[in-house]
Formats: C-alpha cells, sequence, structure tokens
C-alpha cells in the first residue's frame, strides 16, 4: 500500500515538474540561461535518481539518493527565493560567512586528522598486534617520529 501511495506521489510531482516546463517554455522563460541551465541540472539529477532506483538501491536512504535529494533541494533555492520575493541584498555577505565557516572547519579537520596521525599508539601484545597500529607514527625521544612497528623488539637497555 505504502509502495502504490510513493508510486503515486512521485508521478505527481513529475506530472507537476513537466506542467511547469511547459508553461515556462510556452511564456518563453526559457530564454534566459540560468533558467535553462536548473532545467538542464534537474533533468541530469532526475536521470540519476532513475539509474540508482534501477539499481535497486533505497529510493530515500541510501547515500547516492541522499545526495540527490539534496542537490536537488539545492536546486530549488531560487525558484523559492523568486516565489516569496526575498531581498537578494545580503546574499554576498552571506556566501562570505559561509565560505569562512567552510575554511575554519576544514582547518580544523585538518588539524585533528594530524593529531590523530602523530598520537602515540599504545603498544601492541606479542602475540600480534593489530594492523592500524603498525603503520601509524609515533614520538620516539632520540630519532623523533619514527614508525611503531619494527621487526624484531628494541634492545635492552
Amino acid at each position: 500500500m505504502i509502495r502504490k501511495a510513493a508510486i503515486a506521489a512521485g508521478a505527481g510531482l513529475a506530472l507537476f515538474h513537466v506542467w511547469l516546463l511547459l508553461g515556462q517554455a510556452w511564456e518563453g522563460e526559457l530564454l534566459e540561461p540560468w533558467l535553462l541551465l536548473r532545467w538542464l541540472v534537474a533533468g541530469v539529477l532526475a536521470a540519476g535518481l532513475t539509474g540508482v532506483l534501477r539499481s535497486g538501491a533505497s529510493g530515500f536512504w541510501s547515500r547516492r539518493t541522499v545526495a540527490l535529494w539534496l542537490l536537488a533541494a539545492v536546486l530549488h533555492g531560487p525558484a523559492l527565493m523568486d516565489r516569496a520575493g526575498v531581498d537578494t541584498q545580503g546574499l554576498p555577505e552571506a556566501a562570505v560567512v559561509l565560505v569562512q565557516i567552510a575554511t575554519l572547519s576544514a582547518a580544523a579537520g585538518a588539524v585533528i586528522l594530524l593529531a590523530a596521525a602523530f598520537h602515540r599508539t599504545p603498544r601492541a601484545s606479542r602475540g600480534g598486534g593489530s594492523l592500524s597500529a603498525s603503520f601509524t607514527l609515533a614520538p620516539s625521544r632520540s630519532l623523533g617520529f619514527v614508525q611503531a612497528f619494527a621487526p624484531r623488539p628494541p634492545p635492552l637497555q
């Protein structure tokens, strides 16, 4: 029953978008390059969603479909702003703030990755350690950073 309702909702959504496209073509609005580009991107997203569904993946919860739905939501942003009459005077400042936030997030992620790479790993047991412990870097007193894995035990002092 839910499958039939989802198919009906999808068909209704597709028919609405066909009606919208034909209306914009009839009124000559598709001569605007950005609107035409948005419709071309929408066609690519629809083809991608069709391909994902034919591969047997979930229509809502697989990684690919979530990415496609998010791109579709981003694609609808300009249309919603046009319909709502949003003033776009503050958009350049908002874009700068978003770029700054993304840059700070990337820098924080790089610092966390570097800290994890140089973090001292616990010595693996003699019976057999984990593979990840053998390839991480650990501090050494005399040689700086060396690999924690050694083919033989260290000499006794």
